[in-house]
Formats: C-alpha cells, sequence, structure tokens
C-alpha cells in the first residue's frame, strides 16, 4: 500500500518497501485555500479571541461559553495545526468544520466574505486576484440533500441539510421547522417510519449518516442512524424504536466509529432483544461505510450475517463471562522474545534519559530477532527466545546515521544472512518529516488518516514480532505527561494493536531528570520517574528502565568488572512492570567503546561478587576458630588486630592489605555475622567472634600467653 505526502514542492510516495519521488510543480490557481489555512495557523489563536472575546487557550484548544464570546467552556475548538478550527458548541449542538466555517456562523456571512474579512483582519495577502472572483469555484456544491426526521405520528420534527463539495469538504447542520439552527431536545432516529413497518424479527441496520441509510434503504435494508452520526450523544438519543429489536451496527472504518458503536450498543443490550457490531472488513481505507459498500459492489447480505465479522460488546448477563468456562484444559504459556523479561504480544515501554544508549539497544534487539541465534543471542542482558520480522520507526535519525549505528553494532553482517526474516527501519526524516500518529479532535483523541495507513502495511508482514515507535513523544500530538485521558488513549491504541498483530509494539520513552543528591536504587524508583502521568506505565503490560548510577557506584562497579572507569561507561536497568512473570533485578551494562551499545554485564558481576562473599565466608571462619581456640581477634590495633596476624588466615585473606581485612570485618558486623564481644569479667567489648560463639555467648576463655 501506497500514500501520497507533499512535501514543498515533492510528491513522495511513501511505501515501507521503498521510496520513490518525482517532481511536480505546485498547481496554478488563483487562490490557494490551503495556503490561506496555513497562513492563519499562526495567528489562529488571535483570530478566535477576536471573534469569540472572553474565550481562553486551554492546550491545544480554545474554550468559550458560548458563540457570543462569553466565559465558559462549553464551545472548543481545535488550535492544532491538523484540525485547525475544529470543533463546536456541544450544548447547542453545532458543529464546525474549521475557523472559516466557524466565522461564517458567528458573522452571519458567506465563505467569500469569510476569508476576506479573515485575511484583512490578520493581513494575509488571500489571493493574486480577489477573492470574490474565485471564491465560488473553491466552495462549489456537488450534492445537495435534505433529510427529514418524523415522530411516530409521522410528524416532521426536524431536518438535516447536508451539502458536499468539490473536493471533498463536507457541511450538515439541522434545522427545526421554525427554521432556527438546532437540534431538537430529545433527538430522534432517522428512517423511524421504515422501522415501524417492519417484522420484529428483521433485522435493523444502525450506522452512522443519512446517506448510508438511504444506500441500504435503495437495495432492500431497514436502516437507521442517530443524528450527527459517531458524534451523536448516546444519552440524549431516542432509541425507543428500537425496543425489542435485532439490532446490526456498521461503524464507519475510524476510531469514532468504533468507540461510537461500542458505546450505543451498551446501551441497546438492555433494550433491543439482540445486538452485534460488525467489524469493518480488512483492508478497507478510513472512513469506509455501508454507502460506501454499496458503491463497489460489496456483499452486503454475507457480510450482515457473518458471524466472524462481529466485534465483542460487554454483556455482564452473558453466560459467556463466567468463570466456569476456565475449568476445564491448561491456561495459555507465556510468551517471550526475551527470556523472562520482554513478553510478545503486548504494549509495553523502555525508557531512560537522554544519552542513555536506548537507541543503539532496541536496534541491537530488532537485530537478533530478525538474524539471531535462539537460545544464544542475548539483547537487554536476556536470551533470544524467538525470531520474526520487525519494524523500526524513528523520528530523529536519518537514514546515515542508521547505517552507522548499524555497522557498529552489527560489524559481523549478520543482516545478511538469509533468515526469511527482515528488519524494516522508516527514518522519517528522510521523508519529510514525522507524521501525528494520534491527534486531539472535538470528538477526543483519534488516530490519523496517515498513520491507519501505516498500520495497514505493517498488518501485512509475515512473522511478524516487534514494533519500536522511537521516541513516542514526537509521533502523538497529544500532552501524554500531563493529561491521564490522554495517556490512556495512547496506551489503549496500542494495546489494541498489540493484540491485533500478536506482535510486541515497544514505545520508547524519556524518564524525568535524575537528582543524584537521590540516585535511582531500585527497580520501583526508577519506574516513578518514567514522564508522563500514571496511564502510561499503568495502562501498558511491560515497563523496561535504563539510568546512569552516581560515579561513585560506578567506580565501584567498574573496579569490579576489571574495567577502566569512564563517565557514563555504566548503566544499570530493570524490568520495572509486567504483567506476566518477569525477572526484575538490577542488570548492568557497559558501554562498548567502539559501538555505544550497552552490553550487559550482570553475569560477570554475579561472578565477581560471588568470589567476594566467599572471602567473606572465609573470613567468618577465621574469626570463629580463632575465638574457639581462645585467641580472639580484634579488629584494630597491632596486639590482637586481625590485619597485623594475618598468619592465623588463610592464603587468600593474607594477601589483603590491613585496611581491606578490617573493612572487611566492618562488613560483617554489619551484616551481623560477626559481633564484638567481652570476655568474662572484662567490659570492653573488642574480641571478635560469631554471634553464637564462645565469647559472644559469655563463656569464652583466654589460651594462656595470648
Amino acid at each position: 500500500m501506497i500514500f501520497k505526502r507533499i512535501v514543498g514542492r515533492r510528491k513522495v510516495n511513501f511505501d515501507l518497501r521503498h521510496v520513490k519521488t518525482t517532481a511536480e510543480a505546485p498547481p496554478q490557481q488563483d487562490f490557494d485555500l490551503d495556503k490561506f489555512k496555513s497562513d492563519c495557523q499562526s495567528r489562529l489563536p488571535h483570530i478566535l479571541q477576536h471573534l469569540l472575546p472572553n474565550g481562553k487557550i486551554r492546550g491545544e484548544e480554545f474554550v468559550c461559553g458560548d458563540l457570543h464570546g462569553g466565559p465558559g467552556d462549553s464551545c472548543s475548538f481545535s488550535l492544532n495545526k491538523n484540525t485547525p478550527g475544529l470543533g463546536g458548541e456541544f450544548n447547542g449542538g453545532k458543529m464546525f468544520g474549521d475557523f472559516i466555517d466557524l466565522w461564517q456562523h458567528v458573522k452571519n456571512c458567506d465563505f467569500q466574505d469569510a476569508v476576506k474579512d479573515i485575511g484583512d483582519y490578520i493581513s494575509v495577502q488571500t489571493s493574486r486576484k480577489p477573492v470574490q472572483s474565485v471564491a465560488p469555484a473553491t466552495r462549489e456544491v456537488v450534492s445537495s440533500k435534505k433529510h427529514i426526521y418524523k415522530d411516530e405520528n409521522n410528524e416532521i420534527i426536524c431536518y438535516v441539510m447536508r451539502k458536499e463539495f468539490k473536493g471533498g469538504d463536507k457541511t450538515f447542520y439541522p434545522v427545526l421547522p421554525s427554521g432556527e439552527k438546532k437540534f431538537p431536545q430529545v433527538r430522534p432516529l432517522y428512517n423511524r417510519e421504515n422501522i415501524a413497518t417492519c417484522s420484529t424479527e428483521d433485522m435493523i441496520v444502525l450506522v452512522e449518516g443519512e446517506k448510508c441509510v438511504d444506500a441500504l434503504r435503495e437495495v432492500g435494508i431497514t436502516a437507521t442512524t442517530a443524528m450527527a452520526g459517531s458524534n451523536a450523544p448516546v444519552s440524549k438519543t431516542d432509541w425507543s424504536p428500537l425496543d425489542g429489536r435485532n439490532v446490526v451496527i456498521w461503524p464507519d472504518n475510524d476510531e469514532s466509529g468504533l468507540k461510537y458503536s461500542t458505546a450505543a450498543a451498551s446501551h441497546l443490550l438492555t433494550l433491543c432483544n439482540t445486538v452485534r457490531v460488525l467489524q469493518p472488513e480488512q483492508g478497507k481505507p478510513k472512513g469506509w461505510d455501508a454507502a460506501d459498500a454499496i458503491a463497489e459492489g460489496f456483499d452486503i447480505e454475507s457480510f450482515l450475517y457473518k458471524k466472524d465479522t462481529d466485534v465483542k460488546i460487554i454483556n455482564l448477563l452473558d453466560d459467556s463471562l463466567s468463570v466456569s468456562q476456565y475449568k476445564e484444559g491448561q491456561a495459555p504459556q507465556f510468551e517471550y522474545l526475551l527470556d523472562n523479561t520482554l513478553p510478545r504480544g503486548v504494549a509495553g515501554v523502555i525508557a531512560a534519559a537522554g544519552d542513555t544508549g536506548k537507541g543503539m539497544l532496541t536496534l541491537d534487539l530488532g537485530l537478533k530477532l530478525a538474524y539471531g541465534k535462539v537460545g544464544y543471542d542475548t539483547a537487554f542482558d536476556a536470551t533470544l527466545r524467538q525470531n520474526g520480522s520487525v519494524v523500526m520507526l524513528t523520528a530523529e535519525d536519518e537514514a546515515a546515521e542508521i547505517h552507522r549505528r548499524i555497522e557498529g553494532v552489527d560489524f559481523n553482517g549478520r543482516r545478511f544472512s538469509e533468515t526469511g526474516y527482515d528488519l524494516k527501519i522508516l527514518p522519517f526524516p528522510n521523508y519529510g518529516g514525522v507524521r501525528p500518529i494520534i491527534i486531539p479532535t472535538r470528538k477526543g483523541f483519534e488516530a490519523t488518516e496517515e498513520w491507519e495507513e501505516i498500520i495497514a502495511q505493517i498488518k501485512k508482514i509475515d512473522d511478524l514480532v516487534l514494533v519500536v515507535i522511537d521516541p513516542l513523544a514526537s509521533f502523538v500530538y497529544v500532552d501524554i505527561n500531563a493529561d491521564p485521558a490522554a495517556g490512556a488513549f495512547v496506551t489503549g491504541h496500542f494495546a489494541r494493536l498489540a493484540a491485533e498483530t500478536n506482535a510486541t509494539w515497544l514505545l520508547v520513552h524519556h524518564m524525568a531528570k535524575m537528582d543524584m543528591k537521590n540516585p535511582v536504587t531500585t527497580p520501583e524508583h526508577a519506574r516513578n520517574l518514567i514522564r508522563g502521568t500514571s496511564a502510561i506505565v499503568d495502562g501498558l503490560r511491560f515497563a523496561f528502565a535504563l539510568w546512569t548510577p552516581p560515579e561513585s557506584e560506578m567506580k565501584h562497579l567498574c573496579k569490579m568488572l576489571r574495567i577502566d572507569f569512564k563517565r557514563n561507561k555504566i548503566v544499570n536497568g530493570a524490568v520495572v512492570k509486567s504483567n506476566g512473570p518477569a525477572d526484575r533485578e538490577i542488570r548492568t551494562f557497559v558501554r562498548n567503546s567502539h559501538s555505544g551499545l550497552l552490553e550487559g554485564r550482570s553475569s560477570d558481576l554475579q561472578l565477581a561478587r560471588r568470589g567476594r562473599d566467599y572471602e567473606l565466608d572465609e573470613l567468618i571462619l577465621c574469626v570463629k576458630q580463632a575465638a574457639l581456640e581462645g585467641k580472639p581477634f580484634t579488629q584494630t590495633g597491632k596486639a590482637n588486630g586481625i590485619g597485623h596476624h594475618k598468619e592465623r588466615l588463610t592464603p587468600e585473606l593474607q594477601e589483603k592489605g590491613i585496611n581491606h581485612l578490617e573493612k572487611m570485618v566492618q562488613t560483617l558486623i554489619d551484616q551481623d555475622k560477626i559481633v564484638k564481644a567481652s570476655a568474662p569479667g572484662m567490659k570492653p567489648r573488642v574480641w571478635l567472634d560469631v554471634p553464637d560463639g564462645p565469647f559472644a555467648t559469655g563463656l569464652g576463655e583466654f589460651e594462656p600467653g595470648s
């Protein structure tokens, strides 16, 4: 699948497989509406403030109380560059496609005057010729229709006026019989008269929009819609005509359609006889609906009755939700891409401060999943358990930098192996910059059309096991750091994609700046530093954090690993959240001086620590034996100090310096494995013994001459 994006004077045909570019001159027009909107974008807050006094900016929204510019927040309009001015008066039900549409309504003028007035206000050159001569052509109406809503007595309740313009724009608004442009207080269903005449056994299809209802009616299928389609408030709609009926909901092929359909289904469960929600056909374009299906000759009847097209809806009265269904059979095994670290088929996050090395780490992971050896290769300091294809989307690194990084981590050329899998890396800087994945709209939050196109391509990749989004903040145009609703939507979106693809979707994210006065010491501490609301971590199945330890700890770790100390040489990491079994121990990584890759050294560190523990155990035995022989040591001092009588220790301990031995003793005292005791009849507690030894229990006797 290929889609196009205009970038400057180039038309870029974007495909995950390859890129082609062709020169294209901009169209010669007297009036460029897109350019006009673009010119107005930077001044959009001023335009709305001028139009609606007393309004205020709230994030990427402009809010006010009403369309007279009063205080409050009942009206909301987008300031996002992708949806400038999109919004409406939600209490009154009035909606506007952009700031020009809004200006027309508030000023009670036509399109041509609105453009001229806005241009005059912000001093933008709106056209090479007078706007009056060309504006009508830019808003050429290609279709216009009046949809009539009736009550149970066949009396007219209201009309919905729908206009479609050349270029794909459309407007629709309700009109009461009195001529007032507003929604009725209780919103009726469309095509109520046909619902009343059909059998109670018949299927009634609930769609989005009157156009779809009319199209289905033409082929003999009874359908209905709520006013305003997916924007219809479920609580304000009169659903009574569907009481006791068999309803099939056919949503448009987009996020808002699915969201609305599930909300409507939940409401109708207690009212209707049966309720089903259809899953739009795979591969259909965004927004695909019943009218599109009929126009292309789609097999409507088969689609409506095909059960595997249904979206499951929540119904707690359904026996299928009973726990008794789990009484037989074994629970499915937890699948891992990396042993006890990275699960398959979930949405997760890897978080770290800037310049920590998470980018190289995820690149190495992708290469090993596609071309590595299961049970042998490691990534994230964990053993590889599966192979498969990988897709990585990067917003920051161009192709040249990716090439350099790949050569650094894949110096032996394993990427040229024929494994049957592939790693695809999409560097957005080489494709005109980052495209937004999720944007705010008047409906809430929505996935963009371009992102849906990319998803459709990703779903066609065979044996997909991992998708990396690097970094998340560059792709989502919503405030995931402060808005819990935004965070919940984003995590829910990727959780759904993980379930649909059975691949892990790994979101690269940032951690808050660490306070070295309060350094990270536990995975729980690291988890709390992941940027954003709790919705980010709580809404995902997996989280891995990387952090830099304080310099003193870094020096100690370098010494134990017998490597030269350098700043940022050591990085710690851990699984900080997992909904399944996971190894949550802190892992130690050493930065490769050649490639910058973080290489796991936890096993080496364990061996070093095990050797140190062995030495401590040897020292305990020596202290115990000395006390039993009546020749106890003291921690310091020449007379009986342990460092001054090393000849009584094991050969390994004899190699230690006096200060080192005294520190080892203190470590064991702090661990309560060695105690300082007094001899019978003596007050000072200076003699070293084990907790249950003779001097510790008051029974010790000195060997004569000791």
